[in-house]
């Protein structure tokens, strides 16, 4: 009752995974408790139609919790990535200015400056996020 009272479920999908999460969150204990399963007369769930969307929209349910409960691992692993791509090109540049002493390569260089900036404002964004969350 006192989970129930204190975690709000904001998902239009699916609560369990969201419950779970915000239940470890709050620091409540869980208990698994086992229960009896009548195989279905008719062998198809009348919740899940397709399994594959079920999945998909798990999974989005998950990252939507995950991006509200550690929005700076979140977007600092987002804004990794993009700097990430974008420090590989850039050294690729680098690299042959260096061996072959040329400058040019202009959409590369363009696109290096946008992924690095791309990648720091994700980053902020999560650093934004974590001065306000729950």
């Amino acid at each position: 009752k006192e989970v129930a009272l204190k975690i709000k479920i904001r998902s239009n999908h699916t609560y369990t995974q969201e419950q779970i999460i915000k239940t470890i969150k709050e620091k409540f204990r869980i208990k698994e408790i086992p229960v009896y399963f009548e195989k279905r007369k008719h062998g198809k769930s009348k919740l899940i139609k397709n399994p594959f969307e079920y999945a998909f929209k798990a999974w989005i349910n998950i990252l939507k919790i995950y991006r509200d409960y550690e929005p700076l691992k979140f977007f600092g692993y987002l804004g990794a990535i993009f700097l990430v791509v974008g420090f590989i090109i850039g050294s690729f540049l680098i690299y042959r200015f260096i061996t072959l002493g040329k400058i040019g390569h202009l959409p590369l260089t363009i696109l290096t400056a946008l992924l690095v900036l791309i990648g720091l404002q994700i980053i902020l964004f999560g650093f934004l996020a974590d001065t306000r969350k729950e």
